[in-house]
């Protein structure tokens, strides 16, 4: 459109006062980078108008703008005829604010002046030619508004502005404006769009914007809009400036041998705590952290990096030496505007990269994508970077922070997926993601969230696994014991689940602890994590924590930095490390060999949909009637700790002298309780580690037990049994078994030797004390490399309820037991982690049933790769038919009970379990019990009333004790449950055609005895059925009657073995029988849960194992250690000798048990040199090899350890150990040695 002639002016110019239109100044889009990043983070108005000027702002209405145009345009022809004015220039230089009545808005202007006084003249015409007076205002470019309350005060939002470099151009045309109402993706239903730019000289016509031009020329759109590529900056030597790195134009390629092998990445969130005055007084800190030797990595990812914090970083040579590429420079180098955000994600690295943010729609939240052109993988002939993520997610745990951190985990990995499918990952940040299932659990309890939240919490996690994300922490937990560096300890019982590995720590962290505040948010969460992508080149080597506070000599936590004595912190989070080996093969399956023909393939299973969610499998388990609640919990945690107080109260003071040292023990659970996956039934299993001998703990532990009988404490009994000594207590009415082991170096070094790794001397111990090691150890290195101890727990509690359910959780019958399933499914766990990644105790579960029921159980040993990572030295023997390793030795094979008919019975549960799974309308309860209990089956559980109506035959042991000892009773039917394996193994070997199983529970009638009777009934059952091979095949009469015979016969044998046993069985307290019974004989019976008799509290004797000198520790005569010193004048009658020359013949005898452990394990002497005289019943005395002789009561060639009467020595014929002369040339016990 053509412009009017200069000068002419219609009459009645239009009223100005329409807030529809503008006309005003825009800068050059390319000056305005930095100005629209904080428009877009702090401008309410971004997006809706370009960064501006307002020379007239309401101008007029829209249906008059043609003919505003053109009285603008004459002013201005005016205007330059009468001012004199040449060019305008415009330099933007200075931040100020303006404030109002609740908010501020804080703006660029011209410092000196020039420039806007010029454009007061421009607006004076303009105004003019429209018959308005002129207005005093300040002309400027709004930045952002800070209200009152807001965090982004005007202080802090006019220093960033403050940062900003100024821009300085020549001002050649003015822009009108016109308000647009328009939908979209941004739901803005007003847009001020260019309508027309006019000329600033007048002589010019008047020009209309071209279709799609809009502010393109003019000024970029909200940050918050698309995707960004940004600026990487290097560190100039020469310069000491940070310059912007030279982009190349060539793809990305790795020469061989150029690339490294491995790396590290840190991330660590530094704290933003005040936003104006910036907060220094942690900037030393943080820089320690940074630069000490756990921290120092080779790509570094900051999060709430303000623009102080990142000036004063980039300041230190040693962070511009360690990192020399940076995504931001430091904010107050000249060239250089502030940061964003809030918080701000910033990376240094030691390598080049480029990188693009792509925003979220959440306000000052973004991902960082990052491509390191020197690390990567060939893909055929071209090279593929890696990508690393960094993310700052949004925080809060309320439904709406819930789903917006899901969107923004969506929004990252739909980015990652559509341009880096192929390229390997890494995805590093604070994810913000609550772990802790206290807190979960509180906030659903007082309806803080919804049980929708938490299922989208889930699918956040599943969609890590989707992806084919990796946690490195939990891999790292696999595969090196634990998340190696710095960490922090943590008592028993401090920890809710998913509260290990935690990066924010309130419990621990004073900094964590103000931020959140009071309830149940102040508990642990791993809020930060560094994923890796599976099946690539990455593998992870090794995962630590930074920033945690070091310790003293005295164990006390303090600040490193010279002159500080008290500890500070850096942050409210812990930093963390991993570090990766990187190849161009996927290394995933190193440093172990997943390929291993030893190791049986796993293939994952998902679970069936009916069993898929999360809420179904824990609802099961919590409605279970042996669930423990909070209160059970809460009694346990009592009951223990109060056990704890009794053991380690100091023992009493004798004639004023000092209480030694030594008598100083460790207190730890083991077993199902400590491993957190008990029932309302279990007993707590307790460990004391100490110093003391076996002998004297007892004593010592029993006098101080009995004395806290008000306290609600009984002992039971003293249990000594093949593993050693043990007190049964109830506390409380809970049962507690205390076990006792002598390690003193292991006391001493409490916690850090429980961690130790195997080969490490302070397990350099008896055999005893290391068979009583061994389920803390095992404990330990379970609850270490989980990789998810939440569901892991989860799996176990449902899987040992299906085992009781079905009949084979009793590891004394062959069965497995809670250490079987602990180890297969810790196994199953780690194994998954690889193939799958993270995964619901749903499918752990049908994996678990899936696996095990398809393994070859005859040439295949289920074991830890991650543990035996070379070769095992375990030799199987024929007679075990399965093998589940442990971890530690010496007892490898905790399956060594097992037998063939136990393993058969064990084989036929897990695949009728797997096969269950196949059926679409499966539920828990199904899967766990069976099938629905028939009508008339009383309370048995399902499990219990199948076996009862499964079988046509059964051996019926009957088993009666009128005792008076509870004591006694259970010794009786420990004993029999014993003896009832070889029965099974004997059926198996003499009649193959045959299978049988016992019920691992007493059945008794229906008919209630009463208890003041003391006359108590109870039998097993074992259920005959055809062989595998047989079924379907006609069996002959007189095959049928020689079969009988021999099972007639067989049954008789184990009776006879079971009366001529003296050591258990009295027929003056008690009687066993055993007879063949059809099923109809046993359907009325029921499950017998009594215990046998009450217990009788008395004084036990004392093991046979300890030598008297032990007790002198008691009276606090002898010397620690000494063996021979003086002891005690009165003890039980008898006088020590002064001379330890020659050991007095009072001395007790070492047992058998100790010589054949010496002679075995010892590497000094050769046990192929030495047999075992012991007594047969028949034939006399015989003699055995010694590296033949059986120790596993179950093995068929066991013989009792009683019966050994000497062993002898081949190479000369000396007898080294002779019970009957009291000798002991091993280890000078008894009489010591003969003449």
């Amino acid at each position: 459109m053509a412009a009017p002639e200069a000068g002419t002016v219609r009459s009645n110019p239009p009223q100005i006062g329409s807030f529809q239109t503008a006309v005003c100044i825009v800068p050059p889009a390319h000056l305005c980078h930095d100005i629209d990043h904080l428009r877009g983070l702090y401008d309410k108005s971004c997006g809706k108008w370009p960064p501006h000027i307002n020379l007239t702002y309401p101008f007029v209405a829209i249906e008059n703008l043609p003919h505003a145009a053109e009285l603008v345009q004459s002013a201005l022809v005016a205007f330059r005829a009468e001012s004199g004015y040449g060019e305008i220039t415009l330099r933007l230089d200075k931040a100020d604010y303006f404030s109002h009545h609740h908010s501020s808005t804080i703006y660029l202007t011209d410092g000196s002046k020039k420039g806007t006084q010029a454009l007061a003249d421009l607006r004076r015409a303009i105004l003019h030619a429209f018959g308005q007076k002129d207005v005093i205002s300040e002309f400027h470019l709004t930045i952002g508004q800070s209200g009152s309350q807001d965090s982004s005060s005007p202080e802090f939002l006019l220093a960033k502005a403050s940062l900003l470099p100024p821009i300085e151009w020549q001002v050649d045309e003015l822009v009108i404006l016109r308000r647009e109402r328009m939908q979209d993706e941004d739901n803005s239903s007003n847009k001020m769009k260019v309508w027309r730019t006019i000329d600033i000289s007048g002589t010019n016509p008047w020009r209309e914007p071209s279709s799609g031009e809009d502010w393109k020329n003019y000024a970029t759109t909200s940050p918050n809009s698309a995707l960004k590529v940004e600026v990487t900056y290097q560190f100039s030597q020469a310069l000491s400036i940070w310059k912007p790195r030279q982009s190349s134009a060539s793809p990305p390629s790795c020469e061989e041998g150029s690339m490294p092998s491995s790396f590290s990445i840190s991330s660590y969130n530094v704290l933003v705590k005040s936003f104006y005055p910036p907060g220094r007084e942690r900037y030393p800190v943080l820089l320690q952290n940074l630069r000490s030797e756990h921290g120092l990595a080779d790509i570094l990812i900051l999060q709430e990096v303000s623009d102080d914090f990142l000036c004063h970083i980039l300041r230190d040579d040693d962070i511009r030496h360690r990192y020399p590429f940076t995504s931001r420079a430091p904010p107050d180098q000249e060239d250089v505007g502030p940061l964003p955000s809030l918080r701000n994600i910033v990376v240094l690295s030691r390598w080049s990269f480029s990188w693009e943010c792509v925003p979220f729609k959440t306000r000052h939240k973004s991902a960082v994508f990052l491509t390191f052109e020197a690390i990567g993988k060939q893909n055929g002939t071209g090279f593929l970077p890696l990508v690393v993520a960094g993310v700052h997610l949004s925080h809060g745990f309320t439904n709406g922070s819930v789903a917006t951190r899901q969107s923004e985990f969506q929004a990252m990995f739909d980015h990652l997926s559509a341009n880096y499918k192929e390229n390997p990952w890494i995805v590093a940040g604070d994810f913000n993601i609550t772990t802790s299932a206290f807190t979960i659990d509180e906030a659903l309890k007082t309806n803080s969230v919804s049980a929708q939240t938490v299922t989208v919490m889930s699918s956040i996690e599943s969609l890590l696994a989707e992806a084919g994300l990796s946690d490195s922490w939990r891999v790292a937990r696999t595969l090196t014991w634990e998340a190696r560096g710095t960490t922090l300890e943590n008592s028993f019982g401090d920890l809710h689940d998913e509260e290990e590995g935690a990066t924010f720590d309130p419990t621990n962290n004073p900094l964590a602890a103000a931020t959140a505040g009071l309830g149940p948010s102040a508990r642990p969460q791993r809020y930060d994590r560094i994923l890796f992508k599976r099946n690539s080149p990455l593998a992870v080597s090794e995962f630590n924590m930074f920033g945690l506070p070091e310790k003293n000599n005295d164990g006390a936590y303090v600040d490193e930095r010279p002159g500080h004595a008290d500890i500070e912190y850096g942050s409210d989070h812990w930093g963390i490390r991993a570090c990766f080996n990187i190849g161009q093969t996927p290394v995933a399956k190193q440093p172990v060999n997943l390929d291993s023909d030893e190791l049986a393939p796993l293939q994952p299973r998902k679970a069936p949909s009916n069993l898929s969610g999360v809420s179904g499998l824990e609802s099961y388990l919590i409605e279970h009637p042996t669930y423990p609640t909070a209160e059970e919990g809460t009694r346990r945690r009592e009951v223990l700790e109060l056990v704890k107080s009794i053991l380690l109260e100091e023992p009493p003071q004798s004639g004023g002298q000092i209480n030694r040292p030594n008598n100083v023990f460790v207190v730890v659970p083991v077993g199902s309780y400590a491993l957190g996956v008990w029932n309302a039934s279990s007993d707590i299993d307790c460990l004391c580690i100490g110093s003391i001998s076996v002998k004297t703990f007892f004593l010592l532990a029993s006098q101080r037990l009995r004395k806290a009988g008000d306290l609600g404490v009984t002992v039971l009994r003293k249990v000594k049994a093949a593993s050693g000594t043990m007190l049964e207590l109830d506390v409380r009415g809970i049962k507690l078994d205390l076990h006792y082991c002598t390690a003193t170096q292991i006391v001493e070094e409490w916690p850090k030797s429980i961690n130790l790794p195997p080969s490490d001397p302070s397990f350099d111990l008896p055999i005893q004390s290391l068979i009583k090691l061994n389920p803390l150890r095992d404990l330990e290195y379970v609850l270490r490399t989980v990789p998810d101890l939440t569901v892991f727990r989860m799996a176990t509690r449902f899987l040992r309820l299906w085992a009781k359910e079905r009949g084979i959780y009793a590891s004394r019958f062959g069965y497995l037991g809670g250490i079987h399933i602990t180890l297969m499914v810790s196994r199953i766990c780690k194994l998954l982690l690889y193939s799958a990644g993270a995964v619901t105790a749903a499918d752990i579960i049908s994996t678990f049933f899936s696996h095990y029921a398809n393994f070859d159980w005859k040439t295949q040993m289920a074991f830890d790769p991650f543990f035996y990572k070379q070769q095992r030295q375990y030799r199987r023997s024929a007679r075990e038919p399965m093998v589940i390793l442990g971890f530690h030795a010496p007892r490898v094979n905790v399956a060594h009970t097992a037998s063939l008919p136990s393993l058969r019975t064990i084989v036929e549960e897990l695949r009728n379990a797997d096969s269950l799974l196949s059926n679409p309308d499966i539920t828990w309860s199904w899967l766990a019990g069976g099938l629905p209990k028939e009508p008339g089956m009383g309370n048995l559980p399902n499990g219990s009333q199948a076996f009862l109506t499964s079988y046509k035959s059964y051996i019926k042991i009957d088993v009666q004790y009128w005792g008076m000892s509870q004591a006694k009773g259970k010794m009786l039917v420990g004993w029999l449950e014993s003896r009832c394996v070889r029965l099974l193994s004997s059926i198996g070997r003499k009649l193959p055609d045959i299978h049988a199983r016992i019920w691992p529970a007493r059945f008794t009638t229906t008919d209630d005895r009463a208890e003041e009777e003391r006359d108590y009934w109870g039998c097993y059952l074992v259920g005959l059925a055809k062989g595998e091979d047989t079924q379907g095949q006609v069996i002959s009469d007189s095959d049928r009657k020689l079969g009988q015979a021999l099972l007639q016969t067989t049954v008789e044998q184990f009776v006879d073995e079971i009366l001529s046993d003296k050591d258990y069985y009295d027929p003056a307290s008690s009687w066993v029988s055993a007879m063949l019974v059809k099923q109809a004989e046993v359907k009325d019976l029921k499950l017998d849960g009594r215990e046998w008799g009450e217990f009788l509290i008395t004084e036990e004797s004392d093991t046979e194992d300890e030598t008297d000198e032990d007790v002198a520790m008691l009276d606090g005569d002898a010397s620690d250690g000494a063996v021979g010193g003086a002891t005690s004048a009165k003890r039980k009658g008898r006088k020590t000798p002064a001379s330890t020359t020659v050991s007095a013949p009072g001395k007790k005898l070492r047992p058998a048990t100790d010589i054949l452990n010496r002679l075995r394990w010892d590497p000094n002497i050769d046990s192929s040199d030495h047999v075992v005289g012991y007594q047969d019943r028949f034939l006399g005395v015989r003699e055995l090899a010694l590296d033949r002789w059986k120790t596993e009561d179950t093995d068929e060639e066991f013989i009792p350890q009683h019966r050994i009467v000497y062993f002898r020595r081949i190479s000369d014929g000396l007898v080294v150990w002779d019970r009957e002369a009291r000798k002991d040339e091993v280890f000078g016990s008894g009489a010591g040695k003969a003449e």
